[in-house]
């Protein structure tokens, strides 16, 4: 009997010239459209500055030429629809582009009267907290990222770090 020779684990044949050529083509396609992106949600979050600025001096502008009388009651009608009316959407905006799977954030305290932002977050490692305040500082809308305080979580059993931000607000 003649003895059948089969070959049930054929090699693997390798990318030809063209294929690579295809794939450093996607590669840079994708480069360009992550490029664009980010340039596109930079500038909506400047457009959105500007909006907030425009919507915060409207009100006043037109306060102005206001009867000179107010009384208190008229007076904390204004405040609370000031405070109503702010826009915090380039905050939201900074945090979202600012997104990290290694950082989370605990808890976010705003101070409209000062345009400061007060966040608790918990990371990793320093290294990560560190990293996520300096992308925050590039983004448009944030003035001053800065550390406040940070401590190591002994009593959890990964010792994340917990720290304190505090944000400026402005162009």
């Amino acid at each position: 009997m003649a003895r059948l020779d089969f070959d049930f684990h054929a090699r693997p044949s390798r990318p030809g010239r063209l294929g690579i050529a295809l794939a450093l083509a996607g590669v840079a396609a994708l480069a360009w459209a992550w490029s664009n992106l980010q340039a596109a949600r930079a500038t909506e979050a400047g457009l959105a500055m500007q909006v907030a600025a425009l919507e915060r001096q409207q009100p006043r502008a037109a306060a102005r030429p206001a009867v000179p009388a107010a009384t208190a009651a008229q007076t904390a009608d204004a405040r609370i629809k000031a405070q109503l009316a702010y826009s915090w959407q380039p905050v939201f905006d900074a945090l979202s582009a600012a997104r990290s799977s290694k950082v989370a954030l605990v808890s976010l305290d705003a101070l409209q009267a000062k345009s400061h932002v007060k966040l608790v977050a918990e990371a990793r490692q320093l290294a990560d907290a560190v990293e996520f305040i300096e992308i925050l500082q590039q983004q448009p809308g944030i003035r001053r990222a800065a550390l406040t305080q940070h401590e190591v979580q002994a009593d959890n059993a990964e010792k994340p770090v917990r720290f304190n931000l505090l944000l400026e607000l402005g162009a």
